[in-house]
This record gives structure tokens, C-alpha cells and sequence, in this order.
């Protein structure tokens, strides 16, 4: 099987997505809860240290800590339109996405986006709500010609909406 190209995959995303959202798609990309990617390599690293003791505790080690890591975080993959923001969220246990509910919608005049700097995996956001109400997520920050998925999203994300 061919592993798709990042411009393959987003038209793949937005075709999925673009039946559950009424007005046209700008952008696609992943948030997900703070420290998650960071803390996946971290898991990683000490479970191959782990692993040249004894290769088998090692990949115990890796398999429980990703299984812990996946129940309490969430990633989604996120649908950015002229006036809404749409979370879909990415089952746990597939690398293949499905839309298994509505999303979680946001109107864009309703928030405002800060970024942190990027950091080597992730870069951190911001989600200020009108009510006050301030959400964390970061977006993974993927290799090679993965490097900028989500760098529309962000970036559209971060932008003033003309109301």
C-alpha cells in the first residue's frame, strides 16, 4: 500500500470532512491535548533505553505507555471554514480516520488564537473563548514533508475574522 503524500492526504481529509460542514473547507489540520507528542517520544526513548537491557521490556514498556497516553488525550482533526472551526475527533485506536459524531464547532468571532513559539514537536495554542474560557492544544509539528501539515490551519486559525 502506498503511503499517501501530505497533499494527498489533506484532499483525502477534506473530502471526508466537506459533507459535515456546511460552507467550504479553507483548511485542514490536527490539535491535540498539550504534551501529548512530546511526551510519546519521551515514552519512546526511555522504552528503547529499557529495550537494550531487555528488548521485551521495552516494547511492554512503549505499548502500556502509549495506551496510557491515548486514554486521556484526545486528538482531532480540525476543519477551518470563513466563520467556524469544526473538531472532529481522531479515534484512539485507528491511524485511519472515520467521522464517528458531530463535531465540536466553534465560531470564529467567538475566539482568539495565540501561538507559543514552535518547539522540536509541538507548537502550543491558545483557544480564548468570549466567556473568558482558555483552551490548550498543541499542534504536532510531523517530519520531512509532513513538517507543515497543519500550517494552514494554524495560520487561519491565528488570523482575525472580519466580522
Amino acid at each position: 500500500m502506498k503511503i499517501p503524500t501530505p497533499a494527498e492526504q489533506r484532499q483525502t481529509y477534506l473530502a471526508q470532512l466537506q459533507p459535515h460542514v456546511a460552507e467550504p473547507i479553507l483548511a485542514v489540520g490536527f490539535l491535540a491535548t498539550p504534551g501529548y507528542t512530546a511526551g510519546l517520544m519521551k515514552d519512546y526513548g526511555i522504552g528503547k533505553t529499557i529495550g537494550m537491557v531487555s528488548p521485551l521490556a521495552g516494547w511492554l514498556f512503549r505499548k502500556k505507555k502509549v495506551a496510557d497516553r491515548l486514554a486521556v488525550s484526545r486528538n482531532d482533526l480540525v476543519a477551518v471554514t470563513a466563520s467556524s472551526v469544526h473538531l472532529f475527533e481522531f479515534p484512539k485506536e485507528s491511524h485511519q480516520f472515520v467521522v464517528t459524531g458531530p463535531p465540536t464547532v466553534w465560531n470564529r468571532n467567538d475566539i482568539r488564537v495565540t501561538a507559543e513559539a514552535p518547539q522540536k514537536l509541538a507548537q502550543l495554542i491558545h483557544v480564548q473563548f468570549r466567556d473568558g474560557r482558555v483552551l490548550d492544544y498543541d499542534i504536532s509539528i510531523g517530519i520531512r514533508e509532513w513538517k507543515t501539515f497543519s500550517d494552514a490551519m494554524r495560520d487561519l486559525l491565528l488570523a482575525p475574522v472580519n466580522a
